[in-house]
Formats: C-alpha cells, sequence, structure tokens
C-alpha cells in the first residue's frame, strides 16, 4: 500500500512513523520513571546513594535523551513529554541524595459572608 502513495504522501507516512517511534520513547521513558521513583522512598535513597558517579551519569544520560525527546515533540501535536526532573522532595547536598517532605498546603481560609 505505501508503494501507491505520491511522493509526499510517502515521506508523510514515514515522518509519522518516526513521531510514533518518539512518542513511545517518550512514553516508555516516563513508564521507567514512575516505575523507579514510586517505590519506597528508603530504598530509593539507597539506590542513588550506592554508586553516586553512575546515578549522576545516569540523570545526565536520562536528562539529555529526554530533553532531546521532548525538542522533537514540541515541533509535533504530541502532547507528551518526557518527565526531566526528580520528584519534588529529592535533593542532592553534602555530597549524598536525600528526601524531605513537602510542606502540606495551607488550608484554604474561607471567607464568611454576613
Amino acid at each position: 500500500m505505501i508503494e501507491k502513495l505520491t511522493p509526499a504522501e510517502y515521506n508523510r507516512e514515514l515522518a509519522l512513523r518516526v513521531v510514533k517511534a518518539v512518542n513511545h520513547l517518550a512514553v516508555t521513558m516516563n513508564e521507567c520513571y514512575h516505575l523507579f521513583w514510586n517505590r519506597d522512598k528508603q530504598k530509593i535513597l539507597e539506590s542513588l546513594n550506592a554508586n553516586l558517579e553512575l546515578t549522576m551519569q545516569r540523570f545526565v544520560a536520562n536528562s539529555e535523551l529526554g530533553a532531546a525527546v521532548n525538542s522533537q515533540l514540541e515541533k509535533t501535536d504530541v502532547a507528551s513529554r518526557v518527565i526531566v526532573s526528580m520528584p519534588i522532595g529529592y535533593g542532592f547536598e553534602d555530597g549524598k541524595f536525600g528526601y524531605t517532605a513537602p510542606a502540606p498546603a495551607p488550608e484554604p481560609v474561607l471567607e464568611i459572608i454576613e
């Protein structure tokens, strides 16, 4: 079927296949992100701190790849993007990763109308 397309249609078909593959990569990277970060916080910290050099290399590689994927997806009508930052609460300080629970959002103050 693809052989019966005009040159413009053929090029569009190939481009759409690439966009589909890039989107699939974004979805897969986000699945891995959620699998990693949705574990017990202590296990996550042990994993991050076990080999800091390797952890930093992975963070850099994932961030670079995620940014490249996001850059390509921005040129399309695909809404998905790769998450390229640690979840809120995690940080790196004094040579190790740690977690501080975010402060709870303040309760809304309801105005009493008389």
